[in-house]
């Protein structure tokens, strides 16, 4: 992918800041904490999910709150890109990639036999990007994985990815690795991501962060999960690179200090001090609680944060509009999926409190 002059945001930001005030805030989920499944449903048919909720069609609440969730992130995503041309549009995509990455790897999984009936699979995948219907549908149905591989390697839009997917699926078939196989794959794309970015020059600035402190937070994850594993007797030490993915503001060999850190409170000293302190306050709570999971949640809830508020606090004529609206967006679905689930399951509301992004929350 190749860029020359400047990138044009003004018109497509403008669209996207007019469409802000139509995206949930923390007493729109004040208001839906308890609602059934059809009390959700009407509340959102009010909202601009109306159009949505009714393509959902009839039936059963919850499958119907689901489909109308899918349906609106994929439109308001697919009309976010719609609103930008040439290198703008083309930064766009480069934001929204990581969904088809994300999707890539969960048709890899769900064709290896490793997550379940290929039905689940496809309501797994994001739907945003080339990989969904009728190609999502019709890769699932291949009867064998070698064909599926080459179907997606057919229909990618980028020639490289392609060519490494064949590349490492060619491996696969000689090791049977799936693991492997993922992290070639996702590797490759972040690789040629970040050195786009950096080849797109200011343009591309917010973008860049964006994404290096997205690797530097699953390097900081990986770290810590190897030094558990070697905390409770693993024999064996996977090699840094089999795990980790380069392209992150923080070099991977720092991360070596946590796997033979003597105590948490040696991690924080050694660590804290990286990511211009932003982990210091999470990592000291993981110290204290030694829960890994509630570190991962706190992570993606400031990154999460910190990329809705560059509606603010960004360029209002470049690609940080487009990453605030993404992130905002992607707090909707994931925090409404959760409300259905919760009404569903009668799972308990404080639980449910905790779990959501909040949006307006920055603590």
């Amino acid at each position: 992918m190749t860029f020359a002059g400047r990138a044009d945001f003004a018109y497509g930001n403008a669209r996207l800041r007019a469409r802000r005030g139509e995206i949930l805030r923390d007493a729109d989920y004040e208001r839906l904490f308890g609602a059934g499944g059809d009390a959700l449903l009407g509340a959102l048919d009010a909202t601009p999910y109306g159009r949505d909720v009714e393509a959902a069609g009839a039936g059963d609440p919850l499958r119907r709150l689901h489909a109308a969730i899918r349906l609106h992130w994929s439109r308001s995503l697919e009309e976010m890109r719609s609103f930008y041309a040439e290198r703008a549009r083309r930064l766009v995509d480069l934001l929204l990639s990581r969904f088809d990455i994300h999707n890539v790897v969960t048709v890899l999984r769900a064709q290896a036999g490793t997550k379940g009936p290929a039905g689940d699979a496809l309501l797994a995948l994001m739907p945003v990007g080339w990989l969904v219907e009728p190609v999502a549908g019709e890769t699932m149905r291949q009867n064998e994985f070698a064909g599926a591989v080459d179907l997606l390697a057919g229909r990618m839009p980028d020639r490289e990815q392609a060519e490494a997917l064949r590349a490492a699926f060619g491996e696969y078939e000689r090791t049977e690795d799936l693991a492997a196989l993922e992290r070639a794959v996702v590797t490759d794309h972040v690789v040629r991501t970040t050195a786009t970015l950096v080849a797109a020059g200011p343009d591309a600035r917010a973008l860049l962060a964006v994404v290096r402190r997205e690797i530097d937070d699953h390097n900081l994850l990986v770290a810590l999960r190897l030094q558990d594993a070697l905390a409770a007797g693993a024999e064996t030490e996977p090699p840094p690179s089999a795990t980790r993915l380069p392209g992150g503001s923080i070099p991977v060999a720092a991360f070596e200090v946590a796997l033979h850190a003597p105590a948490p409170t040696a991690v924080v000293r050694d660590l804290g001090r990286l990511s211009d302190g932003t982990w210091l306050p999470p990592l000291r709570r993981w110290a204290a609680s030694g829960d890994l999971p509630a570190l991962e949640r706190e992570l993606e809830r400031r990154r999460i944060a910190d990329a809705s508020a560059l509606f603010i606090s960004g360029d209002p004529l470049a690609i940080d509009v487009p990453i605030a609206y993404t992130a905002a967006k992607q707090t909707e679905a994931r925090n409404l999926r959760l409300l259905a689930e919760a009404a569903a399951r009668g799972i308990d509301p404080e639980i449910v409190r905790r779990e959501l992004l909040w949006p307006e929350a920055r603590a």
